[in-house]
């Protein structure tokens, strides 16, 4: 079976917009907004093909490691130079799983003065998308929060003490190109540019490692989930006898299921204890979310999997307390495979369960009828057979953070002096690429045997 049939890149992209407009009201439209100005203004400068698909693109993911509430309030003030976290670790996140992994550097430096950056040994072409990144995001956050007008934009940075801030040729372009201001933006353009030059199977399956490991990364907690979820879907669908296609919905929920977490804080996700009622009725608010991404991007049947994993056989489940008889087979496999990955993963309020009490769990979950008989003796039948699998699929995601983590620690260590912060940071980061292997393969996490 090929993995990626039902994906499709306009799909991921359309399902990386409406995750960014979870992450914080304040943040809505930003990503699209910011990349629309870049589309004008290399259109301005003749550029064209891959190459303008690719700076789109960045110019839109450029925010994707923003998660903390604290860092967003200095992210959308108009001049900041110390949001060094959603930066850093964004940039290592496109390194490793984009198609832009070349220029991901740009997104590390998308805060900083383009004099600052020359001046710290910066290749020039990194400095100039970085530039590029930080005049168009800088613009939309003026514009935004009633900061001016477009035409008052143009005028402040030239004044002498913006002087340094912005690689000069940009607000020539800006003049050139006419620049609309962009009330609202779609993802169209980036469809278009995508339409025109379309990406490879493998830079499609790229994004979507992106898609999953952007969500699961948030908490150390949840680092294989996404992926052990999928995986145990598929495996126990195939044991349950259900279609390929049934399969191959499975696997796509599976993957999606939990996008909406996006949106919850992270106090809450890495809560160490039981949550309160109100805690409680916010965590379950990311099935919502999750339907509102998924809204109009995946079928109805693969939404409605997605969506219905945390609904019980006796109605006591949710959001809708939905009962057998409304739950189909590949609804209540999901159900069951989201519950054996929590159970034998790790958790912020518990260490991960051993495979013989997860099983205990699920039997008990089935004899009081919340769980599908068939399903959690499929999971009985061979639980070691299950999780030997979801191991050896996992390995490598679990390798890939560790990677990650290890690497933003080493460039925040470098941030004690912030004045010399590019230089330090360009530094030690050329080092740690010169000594590191490849950024990871998406198709080895994905690969045809997993799914």
């Amino acid at each position: 079976m090929n993995s990626l049939t039902e994906i499709n890149a306009r799909q991921l992209l359309g399902l990386l917009a409406n995750c960014f407009d979870m992450i914080d009201p304040r943040l809505i439209g930003h990503e699209l907004r910011s990349a629309s100005y870049a589309d004008q203004l290399l259109e301005a400068a003749g550029i064209e093909g891959e190459n303008r698909r690719d700076l789109d693109c960045l110019v839109f993911l450029h925010d994707i490691g923003a998660y903390k509430t604290e860092e967003i309030a200095r992210m959308i003030q108009f001049e900041t130079e110390t949001c060094w976290d959603h930066a850093i670790y964004g940039m290592l996140f496109l390194h490793h799983y984009s198609p832009f992994s070349t220029m991901a550097d740009a997104v590390m430096f998308h805060h900083s003065r383009y004099d600052k950056m020359l001046e710290a040994g910066i290749d020039r072409r990194t400095a100039q998308t970085a530039s590029l990144i930080s005049f168009c995001d800088r613009l939309d956050i003026f514009l935004t929060y009633g900061h001016g007008t477009l035409a008052q934009f143009l005028q402040r940075i030239r004044r002498r003490e913006y002087a340094g801030w912005f690689y000069p040729a940009l607000l020539e372009l800006a003049e050139k190109a006419d620049l609309k201001s962009v009330a609202a933006a779609r993802p169209d353009f980036l469809f278009q540019r995508e339409r025109q030059f379309p990406f490879s199977s493998r830079q499609i399956e790229t994004l979507l490692t992106m898609l999953i490991v952007v969500i699961d990364f948030r908490s150390r907690h949840t680092v294989t989930h996404t992926m052990i979820t999928a995986s145990t879907a598929v495996q126990l669908g195939r044991r349950c006898g259900v279609s390929a296609d049934d399969q191959q919905a499975l696997k796509i929920a599976g993957m999606f299921h939990d996008l909406g977490k996006i949106g919850i804080p992270l106090d809450i996700l890495e809560n160490p204890g039981r949550l309160t009622p109100a805690e409680m009725t916010i965590m379950k608010t990311h099935v919502e979310k999750t339907a509102a991404i998924l809204n109009g991007w995946v079928s109805e049947e693969i939404c409605d999997i997605a969506l219905r994993h945390h609904e019980k056989l006796d109605g006591s489940g949710y959001p809708d307390g939905l009962t057998l008889q409304q739950l189909t087979l590949p609804q209540r496999i999901l159900a069951v495979a989201d519950i054996f990955s929590a159970l034998t993963g790790e958790r912020s309020y518990k260490q991960a369960y051993p495979l013989e009490r997860s099983c205990q769990i699920l039997a008990e979950m089935r004899d009081a009828g919340q769980l599908d008989p068939q399903v959690v003796n499929a999971v009985l039948d061979d639980p070691q057979g299950l999780d030997a699998l979801n191991q050896q699929n996992c390995r490598e995601i679990i390798d890939s953070y560790q990677c990650i983590q290890a690497e933003s620690q080493a460039l925040y260590g470098c941030l004690t002096d912030l004045t010399q912060a590019e230089s330090c940071l360009n530094e030690l980061w050329q080092k740690l690429k010169a000594d590191a292997s490849t950024p990871h393969s998406a198709s080895a996490m994905l690969k045809e045997d997993f799914l």
